[in-house]
């Protein structure tokens, strides 16, 4: 309205100006087009100054053109409160992704990467900002994915497939829409779950397994007897019957054992344990083992440290580490238990000179069930289960075990304790021995 007002005074003062020199008409022209330039170059300085705000000022003139700088400064001063808590929103959204251990990664319109957190990297292998705006059918070549991403029906939709980087890591992928059109692919790792699902498949079939023939056994007896069956052939058939409960009642404490050291139901009662002693005992109790056929136990100390641990756990480990080594070995076969401390490492090692294992075997000798001779066990009574009950206790202590063998040489089981495992014979054990 200024701006207005204003061409009317500049025209009309021009007019009368024009008047009393007798030329009206030009003076009023001459004004009107000055004002025009005048105000052409303002729009040319607005037009500038928005082109480049920072490196021009905005142009300062009164009327209409004021008014839209007022206003376009207000309405970058609302754009960039907003921007800043855009920015702030999307920081928050990166942070919280890039924390979850799920893989996940924003898809453009034809499904190229747009966005992806850490873990996107860890189990797909794609990497941000490095696969910025590649395809993600490029970078998951698993043809069940191909289909998946190609089907406008597939939000929602979980898919099971093996990650491009590690063949042995188990995914579970699922598109799901995202901020409208947009999508996002997530991954979870599912491995432990897979193997869980299949240990447990494993595990009832083979306490079916296990148990089936001792249960054979019994109502084989049992239905063959009668109360006119002689007493002789009672006393015959009673030892297999009673070897064959032992084993289910053996197998059925050591599954319970497992099974406590899985789920870490009893907690670790750790204290210093003389290894020394504890290694003597378990040798005095091996010789009281029916397989136990002159066996040449030696016992090997090479340091009087003792050891940080649950005594009744460590007893379990080296007792089935020991014990196996007098079932599974010829008679008088030399059997070694050492306890050394090296290379900053606490190690109980059992080795023996016997037959030795197949390389193949080794891998999986701490499997629940596993045999290297899988029809060993009917005369023997083992369970399978002492190596799978030695690792637990093992890893439940820091610990490792190392398995080595060669064929007619024998085997050794190395047992390896972190060094804040060991501690020096107490003071007082020692005044008592002194």
């Amino acid at each position: 309205m200024r701006d207005y007002w204003r061409i009317i005074g500049i025209v009309a003062l021009a007019g009368f100006v024009g008047l009393l020199l007798g030329q009206m008409m030009t003076f009023m022209f001459i004004a009107a087009f000055l004002y025009a330039l005048w105000l052409q170059q303002s729009w040319f300085k607005l037009s500038r100054w928005l082109s480049k705000p920072k490196k021009h000022l905005s142009p300062s003139a009164d009327g209409v053109i004021d008014d839209v700088c007022r206003e376009i400064e207000r309405i970058r001063a609302q754009n960039s409160s907003r921007k800043k808590k855009l920015a702030g929103y999307l920081k928050r959204f990166q942070s919280a992704t890039a924390a979850l251990p799920d893989a996940v990664v924003v898809l453009g319109e034809f499904g190229e990467v747009d966005w992806a957190n850490d873990s996107a990297k860890t189990l797909l292998g794609i990497h941000w900002p490095r696969d910025n705006h590649v395809r993600v059918s490029n970078l998951i070549r698993d043809p069940s994915f191909q289909q998946l991403i190609g089907e406008p029906d597939a939000l929602g939709q979980t898919l099971p497939v093996s990650s491009p980087v590690n063949s042995e890591m188990k995914l579970e992928i699922k598109i799901v829409s995202y901020m409208g059109n947009g999508r996002m692919l997530l991954a979870r790792d599912m491995t432990k779950t897979v193997k869980l699902q299949k240990i447990r498949r494993d595990f009832v079939a083979n306490v079916s397994h296990e148990l089936r023939t001792p249960l054979t056994v019994l109502r084989g007896y049992l239905e063959m007897f009668d109360e006119t069956t002689p007493a002789e052939q009672w006393r015959n058939a009673l030892p297999a019957m009673r070897q064959q409960s032992g084993r289910m009642s053996d197998m059925l404490h050591e599954l319970l054992t497992l099974s406590r050291l899985e789920t870490g139901e009893k907690a670790l009662q750790t204290t210093p344990v003389d290894i020394a002693y504890l290694l003597q005992d378990v040798i005095e109790d091996a010789k009281q083992l029916t397989e136990y056929d002159n066996h040449d136990l030696v016992l090997t100390i090479n340091s009087e440290d003792w050891l940080i641990a649950d005594l009744e756990e460590l007893r379990s480990a080296i007792s089935n580490l020991v014990y196996n080594a007098v079932k599974y070995t010829p008679a008088q076969t030399r059997i070694e238990v050492t306890w050394t401390v090296s290379d900053d490492i606490g190690h109980i090692i059992v080795e023996d000179s016997g037959e030795g294992i197949a390389e193949h075997h080794l891998e999986r000798l701490t499997e629940r069930f596993y045999r290297v001779d899988s029809g060993r066990s009917q005369g023997d009574g083992g369970t399978g289960l002492g190596l799978a009950i030695v690792k637990h206790v093992l890893q439940r202590h820091d610990a490792t075990l190392e398995i080595n063998s060669v064929l007619g040489k024998g085997t050794s089981f190395d047992c390896h304790f972190p060094i804040s495992s060991v501690v020096g014979r107490p003071a007082v054990v020692k005044a008592q021995h002194s």
